[in-house]
């Protein structure tokens, strides 16, 4: 478990909280936190909702966006409670390595955000509540940096969705660093079907051998099963190795493979 340090706004709080990130499976809530007697949770930053038995407290002292509950061809959709009209400050600690020494350096990655009230002019996927459309806030990603041994290292493309930050950092980082996560192992891919923006990296150590022959988008569903576990991109394990042996699915991340 890690706690991440952060800062939460919105028109009635202002103030530091703890983010509690189990590191838990993709599919079960593992980042949370609780403030105002209710507690928030979800897969990533970018989809914190109220846990069932607080959803009646958090509409009394938050702004909350209720989807769901309508007919689909795959059945009724429930509904959900989506956290909206606020601004978070995370500060998520992250290890890389020093070339000159070889020396593991902790870092951390310093995330702010907000979300604001719709823009009609910009694009939106289809929310719906009951039979009606509804316009849930857009996300503003206002910073994504990374800050290690005094250094500042901004990413370029400020996003929720991990990979493009975490790429222009890696390639920043390049002549001096390398990040130590999943995100820049040897045995973590993406999906080719699509990733979520946070914590859906793919760890193959299980099937080292087969992951190391994996080149092309067609390898990858030849020659590797389902056995895999869901990680984020910001975890570290023992079994950690820098990807410079194959290419996988998605590629090299830069900055990593001259280590």
């Amino acid at each position: 478990m890690k706690i991440w340090k952060a800062h939460f706004r919105d028109e009635r709080h202002d103030t530091d909280i703890d983010i509690i990130n189990t590191e838990g499976d993709y599919n079960s809530d593992p980042v949370s936190f609780t403030l105002d007697e209710v507690t928030f949770a979800g897969t990533s930053l970018a989809d914190l909702q109220p846990v069932e038995t607080d959803i009646e407290r958090a509409q009394e002292r938050f702004n909350i966006c209720k989807a769901g509950g309508f007919d689909a061809p795959f059945g009724e959709v429930p509904y959900w409670y989506m956290l909206q009209r606020y601004s978070l400050d995370v500060d998520i600690p992250v290890m890389a390595v020093r070339r000159r020494d070889n020396c593991d350096v902790q870092g951390t990655l310093h995330i702010s955000y907000e979300f604001r009230e719709h823009d009609p002019q910009q694009l939106q996927s289809i929310y719906k509540c009951d039979e009606e459309r509804i316009y849930p806030d857009d996300l503003h990603v206002n910073d994504f940096t990374l800050h290690i041994d005094g250094k500042v290292c901004p990413a370029e493309r400020r996003s929720l969705c991990f990979e493009n930050p975490l790429m222009d950092i890696s390639r920043a980082l390049a002549p001096e660093y390398y990040l130590k996560c999943c995100f820049t192992c040897q045995y973590s891919d993406y999906s080719p079907y699509g990733c979520d923006d946070f914590g859906s990296m793919q760890c193959f150590l299980r099937q080292k051998e087969n992951y190391l022959r994996v080149n092309t988008k067609m390898e990858y569903f030849d020659l590797l099963t389902d056995d895999y576990d869901l990680r984020q991109e910001t975890f570290l394990c023992g079994g950690f190795e820098p990807r410079t042996l194959c290419e996988g699915y998605r590629g090299y991340v830069d900055g990593v493979g001259d280590c």
